[in-house]
């Protein structure tokens, strides 16, 4: 039964085979030796293509910024948006499975929620002070 749903809890298991909650918790710990354990979390699962178009990007844009200075900041768009999340992540705590010793290690990747962002047309954008921000503490040529 834990095998077929390892998220099931002790009530649902003590339900179904008509016995008490002490009495499936005491078979699940002691006999079986389960236990409820959460996923561990690493950060976010890159490929290691990921990466490489990650770091590119970031080149690339550092290689811009040598050769044009300020200029190239100046050529940067951003602006307020509208973020509508599709989904909340599962919580570590809803994530939590029942696990034997031997079995191996489960991980869960870090996530946040999914979003679409958008823009709205004729929007006033606060270039100088997201400017003046961003560039507070860089050098300038």
């Amino acid at each position: 039964m834990i095998r077929a749903n390892r998220r099931i809890t002790i009530d649902e298991v003590a339900e179904e085979l008509g016995i008490s909650h002490e009495r499936a918790q005491n078979i699940i710990h002691d006999i079986l030796r389960y236990r409820k354990v959460s996923a561990r979390w690493v950060p976010r699962q890159l490929t290691s293509t990921h990466q490489e178009q990650r770091m590119a990007v970031r080149l690339e844009h550092l290689v811009r910024y040598h050769e044009d200075g300020n200029d190239f900041l100046f050529r940067i768009v951003t602006g307020d948006e509208t973020w509508v999340h599709h989904f909340t992540p599962e919580s570590k705590a809803a994530s939590m499975e029942w696990k034997h010793p031997s079995s191996p290690v489960r991980k869960k990747f870090k996530t946040t929620p999914s979003a679409v962002s958008e823009s709205y047309r004729g929007s006033t954008l606060k270039f100088p002070y997201s400017l003046q921000k961003s560039l507070s503490g860089v050098d300038s040529r």
